[in-house]
């Protein structure tokens, strides 16, 4: 895999920080600012994917509750569920 070199910019306070811990931990500062990207857009992503999945299980939840609410007031005052729990019984 080929490599580029970039420039970032960060406050003095982010700096001192990050070369204090790759001093300690004698990585070089590359080094961890590659794993640290790569593990910030995975977990990026991880959020990203429940948000989605936490959103698609109201919808399905908002769309079974409006069917519940519709499957009311058959004969007998019976719900939609309770007739086809008979006929299910029934045969």
């Amino acid at each position: 895999m080929s490599s580029k070199k970039i420039n970032i910019t960060m406050p003095e306070e982010n700096l001192k920080i990050l070369n204090e811990f790759c001093d300690v931990e004698k990585i070089n500062k590359s080094l961890l600012i590659r794993e640290a990207t790569v593990q910030y857009i995975a977990t990026f992503n991880e959020h990203k994917e429940i948000e989605k999945k936490n959103l698609d299980m109201k919808t399905a939840s908002e769309i079974m509750e409006r069917l519940r609410k519709k499957s009311q007031g058959f004969v007998g005052g019976k719900s939609g569920a309770e007739v086809i729990r008979e006929i299910r019984d029934s045969r």
